[in-house]
C-alpha cells in the first residue's frame, strides 16, 4: 500500500464560499490516450472567508506501483453536485504523486 499527503491551499482568488466539497483523489493516468482510473479519494465540507491562505491537509492510501504513473487531482465544489460547474475550483497542472514521502501541494483554480 502506497500512501500520499499533502495539504490543498485555499487563496483569495477563490473568493469567500460556505459548505463547499473540498475532494481530492488519486489518479492513475498510466495509459495515454485513455480514461484515468481513480486509486482513491476523499471528500470534507470547507468553508473559506476569502481572506489569506488556508491549507486543508489530505492523506491519501491505495495500491499502486512503481511502473504506474499517479498523480493528485481536487475538485472545490461549489453546489456539491459531484460534477464540474461554472464557480467550482480544480487543479490545472499534473501533480505527480512523489517517489519519496515529500508532500504535495495542490493549487486550485476557479472556472
Amino acid at each position: 500500500m502506497a500512501t500520499v499527503s499533502g495539504r490543498v491551499l485555499l487563496t483569495p482568488d477563490l473568493g469567500a464560499f460556505d459548505e463547499a466539497v473540498l475532494r481530492v483523489s488519486v489518479l492513475d493516468v498510466t495509459v495515454a490516450d485513455a480514461p484515468s482510473r481513480e486509486l482513491t479519494a476523499t471528500a470534507q465540507d470547507v468553508s473559506y472567508d476569502g481572506h489569506g491562505t488556508v491549507s486543508v491537509s489530505f492523506r491519501l492510501s491505495a495500491d499502486w506501483g512503481p511502473r504506474q504513473r499517479v498523480v493528485v487531482n481536487a475538485h472545490l465544489d461549489r453546489s456539491g453536485s459531484g460534477v464540474v460547474e461554472s464557480g467550482d475550483a480544480l487543479t490545472v497542472e499534473s501533480l505527480p504523486v512523489p517517489d519519496d514521502p515529500a508532500p504535495v501541494t495542490v493549487r486550485l483554480r476557479a472556472i
